[in-house]
């Protein structure tokens, strides 16, 4: 873990002095086991962490790391990318957290609706086709299911991603349901109505009415087949987040703990 905080070393130059020439004696006993082993930017620990990884992946387990599971800042794959840790120009790929490409959908659409009010174009409220948070919330879940359930078909990914679309802006007068599975057993309302010899329901009533134009530049942005391409093995980094959520509580920020085992409660 790196950490530019060492508790010791805050207690040692407050009672010593930081210009005391026992503190350097001290720290010279201390160093092995100081806190602090990184001095650098704050924003960059992911990024030496990583070097860290790479780099002993080898001499300690064997192994070389083949893929990079990236939460959409390529800062780190990039610098990995520079390093050549293997030192024999191995392709690095680089994946995506589905959950934070799904995330792009609701950025997109956020961006777009700072736009309308700076043109005074107001898209909030409680009418249908407005877009409150927890429809932003939606469509990013459609965004990131139509990926997760076609995995690793990009073409699918496509499909399902744009079936999203046609679901939402489909009305009475204008359709859309050509995509869509047919048969009783069809979950889209439209089709099992049909093939229940039944009048489909109104698309006013089922209240999932938006603007077509909102969503296809977005989704068009959103589904090349580049972006795709690393969402293919349908990975995610909660695993990740839970291991750091085990280790939070069990270990909050807001409490110190030494490295004697004794203290650890």
């Amino acid at each position: 873990m790196l950490s530019k905080y060492c508790p010791e070393c805050t207690t040692a130059k407050r009672d010593l002095g930081e210009n005391c020439a026992d503190l350097s004696i001290w720290y010279k006993a201390h160093k092995p086991e100081c806190s602090e082993n990184y001095t650098g930017s704050s924003n960059d620990p992911e990024v030496i962490a990583a070097e860290i990884l790479w780099k002993r992946s080898v001499e300690n387990c064997v192994m070389r790391y083949m893929s990079a599971l990236s939460d959409g800042d390529s800062k780190t794959y990039q610098d990995l990318l520079e390093l050549d840790v293997y030192d024999d120009s191995m392709n690095i790929s680089k994946e995506e957290c589905l959950n934070h490409v799904a995330k792009r959908l609701g950025t997109g659409l956020r961006n777009k609706i700072k736009e309308w009010r700076s043109k005074g174009v107001t898209n909030g409220g409680r009418k249908e086709e407005s877009l409150k948070e927890s429809t932003l919330f939606k469509h990013s879940n459609f965004y990131r299911k139509a990926i997760k359930d076609n995995v690793p078909d990009v073409q699918k990914m496509k499909t399902g991603i744009f079936v999203s679309l046609f679901h939402t802006s489909s009305t009475d007068k204008a359709p859309m349901h050509n995509e869509f599975p047919t048969g009783l057993t069809s979950w889209r309302f439209y089709q099992s109505a049909l093939a229940n010899n039944e009048k489909p329901k109104s698309h006013s009533s089922m209240k999932r009415k938006l603007s077509k134009q909102v969503l296809e530049k977005i989704l068009i942005r959103l589904s090349n087949n580049k972006l795709l391409g690393r969402c293919v093995s349908g990975k995610t980094q909660n695993v990740n987040q839970r291991i750091h959520s085990v280790i939070l509580k069990n270990f909050p920020k807001q409490t110190l703990f030494l490295k004697d085992s004794s203290n650890w409660q």
